[in-house]
């Protein structure tokens, strides 16, 4: 009987310290539970809180992504619009260029052209002086010619008593011979006009005269239109060539003080003039 008790006490004894081993092993348990329960809210607090990081930036992104793209957009066009235009400039700068380019070659030929219908002209009015200088010999060493010659300009003085009486305005035979010379050496420079001077001296028209000639000018340019019909009917030089004035004692080459310096200023002058 004790012996059955003292067994029953045993088992009773090792049942309540298992029990007591299963209690302590479930609070353990438990508590781990808890603790991985609590882990696992914290984990998925900061899960949500990394996710709602993460939208927010995939937002932001999103937005920069689209800004990035739509400034890439902008700056093709206007790199685009930037080629068109430097191409359009080159093309225009380009057009200029060979525009001025034949401007430059037309100018260039022209000036060549130029300066050689001026080396032609030049030739011709020395080859008109130098067939005056030797047809008109004996009159220039008599002194009553003299030949001019500058920059193409070609001039004959001729004093009044070699073509013209005193007093008169009709061209003497002996004149004539001399305007016969000067036509034949001024005919080859056609691009010329002629102008045919009358000048006299400051001595006043007199006596019966007056009633012809009222003036010096009266006189001077009908002396200067003989010479000038002469030079048209006789000659046949182009009358479209032709200009006859008559200055009277308006433009003296010397002055008019003593007989010397006045039978300079009575003269008659063919000038070989460039065209109007």
């Amino acid at each position: 009987m004790d012996a059955s008790k003292t067994e029953h006490t045993t088992a009773s004894r090792q049942f309540a310290d298992q029990l007591s081993d299963s209690q302590a092993k479930l609070k353990g348990a438990t508590e781990e539970l808890a603790s991985v329960k609590a882990r696992v809210a914290t984990l998925e607090d900061s899960n949500k809180d990394l996710r709602i990081s993460l939208e927010a930036n995939k937002g932001e992104l999103t937005k920069k992504v689209s800004d990035l793209s739509k400034d890439k957009d902008e700056l093709a066009k206007k790199l685009s619009n930037t080629a068109n235009e430097l191409a359009s400039v080159k093309a225009s700068r380009e057009a200029e260029v060979s525009a001025l380019q034949r401007k430059l070659g037309a100018a260039l030929a022209e000036k060549v052209a130029l300066e050689k219908a001026k080396e032609e002209e030049v030739a011709r009015v020395k080859g008109s002086y130098e067939s005056l200088a030797a047809g008109l010999k004996a009159e220039i060493a008599a002194g009553e010619v003299q030949l001019t010659q500058l920059k193409g300009k070609l001039t004959v003085n001729m004093v009044d008593r070699i073509l013209f009486d005193s007093g008169e305005a009709s061209v003497k035979p002996n004149g004539r011979k001399v305007l016969e010379n000067i036509a034949k050496a001024i005919k080859s420079v056609a691009d010329k006009d002629i102008r045919i001077e009358g000048h006299t001296d400051n001595v006043p028209i007199g006596g019966d005269l007056k009633n012809r000639f009222p003036t010096n000018w009266e006189l001077s340019t009908a002396r200067a239109t003989a010479v000038a019909r002469y030079l048209q009917e006789k000659a046949l030089l182009d009358p479209m060539r032709l200009v006859a004035a008559g200055y009277g004692e308006f433009r003296p080459v010397a002055r008019n003080d003593k007989p010397e310096n006045k039978a300079l200023n009575r003269r008659i002058e063919i000038v070989l003039v460039p065209k109007e």
